[in-house]
C-alpha cells in the first residue's frame, strides 16, 4: 500500500535542502523521480548517485516556457510535489515592497497552481493520482517577531503558505471524485546549511529551543510523510494539512 514501485514523481525544487532530501527518500521507496529546479549544478548534486530513469530538468518556473516544455513530458506524473517555494525577500513587514509580494506569492503560489492545473487533468484522465503542496507551519499561523533576525521577516511568505493551503483545500473539493487527492506537507523549522553564520546559528537555537522536541528539522524528517501522502494507501486522506513541525504549533 505504501510501496511507490512503477509511479513516477516530479519533485520541484529538488536542488537543495528538503528538495534533495525529499528526492532521495521518494527513489529510496521505489518511485522514479524528476527533479526540477534552476540551478545546474545543484541538480546534478542532488542526482549524482541516482540512475535512470531518475533524471533532473533545470528551469525556472517563473518562465512560461517551462510549462510547455513540461506539457510535453514523455513520462505519466503519478505524484506532483510541489516542493519550490520560499522566502526570497526576507524583511522586516512595511519594509517589502509590493514587487516583493509579488515575487514571494508567484513561487510560492502561482507555480503550484499552474502546475496542478498543468498536470491534474492527465492524472484525472488515468483515475490516479497524487498532489503534495508543501507549505510551511506559517501557512496556519503567524511569525511570532522574537524568531527571526533584526533584518528578517516572513510576511509575504507567511500570506503566501496560507494560500498554498488554500488553494490545496479548493482542488481537493473539485477532484474529489476523480482518484486524485490533493494535500498539504507543512514542515517545521528546517535547518540544513552546509556554512551558517554566527547570527544563523544563534536563531537555529532559538527555534530549536521554541520546539517542543527540543530540536531543528532536516530534510529527513519529511521523507515519511511524503511517502505516506504519495501512496496508493493514503486514497481517502484528502485536503488535509499534514504539519510536521516537532510540536511547534502546539503550544
Amino acid at each position: 500500500m505504501f510501496d511507490l514501485t512503477g509511479m513516477t514523481v516530479l519533485v520541484t525544487g529538488a536542488g537543495y535542502g528538503l528538495g534533495r532530501g525529499l528526492v532521495h527518500g521518494l527513489v529510496a521507496h521505489g518511485a522514479a523521480v524528476i527533479g526540477l529546479a534552476r540551478s545546474a549544478d545543484a541538480l546534478a548534486d542532488t542526482f549524482s548517485s541516482l540512475d535512470r530513469p531518475n533524471r533532473y530538468i533545470v528551469g525556472d518556473l517563473t518562465d512560461d516556457a517551462l510549462y510547455a516544455a513540461l506539457d510535453e513530458l514523455p513520462e505519466h506524473i503519478d505524484v506532483l510535489v510541489n516542493n519550490a517555494g520560499g522566502d526570497p525577500h526576507t524583511k522586516p513587514w512595511g519594509q517589502q515592497t509590493t514587487e516583493d509580494w509579488r515575487d514571494t506569492y508567484e513561487i510560492n503560489v502561482i507555480a503550484a497552481e499552474r502546475l496542478c492545473r498543468l498536470l491534474t487533468p492527465k492524472m484525472v484522465e488515468r483515475g490516479f493520482g497524487r498532489v503534495i503542496n508543501v507549505s510551511s507551519v506559517y501557512g496556519s499561523i503567524g511569525q511570532d517577531p522574537r524568531n527571526t533576525g533584526p533584518r528578517g521577516g516572513a510576511g509575504a511568505y507567511t500570506a503566501a503558505k496560507h494560500g498554498l493551503i488554500g488553494l490545496t483545500n479548493y482542488l481537493a473539493c473539485q477532484l474529489g471524485s476523480t482518484g486524485v487527492t490533493v494535500n498539504t506537507l507543512s514542515p517545521g523549522m528546517i535547518t540544513w546549511q552546509e556554512s551558517p553564520g554566527e547570527e544563523t546559528l544563534a536563531i537555529w537555537e532559538h527555534l530549536a529551543d521554541q520546539t517542543p522536541v527540543k530540536r531543528t528539522s532536516l530534510p529527513e524528517d519529511y521523507i515519511t510523510a511524503t511517502v505516506f501522502l504519495s501512496a496508493r494507501g493514503s486514497g481517502f486522506v484528502h485536503g488535509h494539512n499534514l504539519v510536521v513541525d516537532g510540536g511547534w504549533s502546539a503550544w
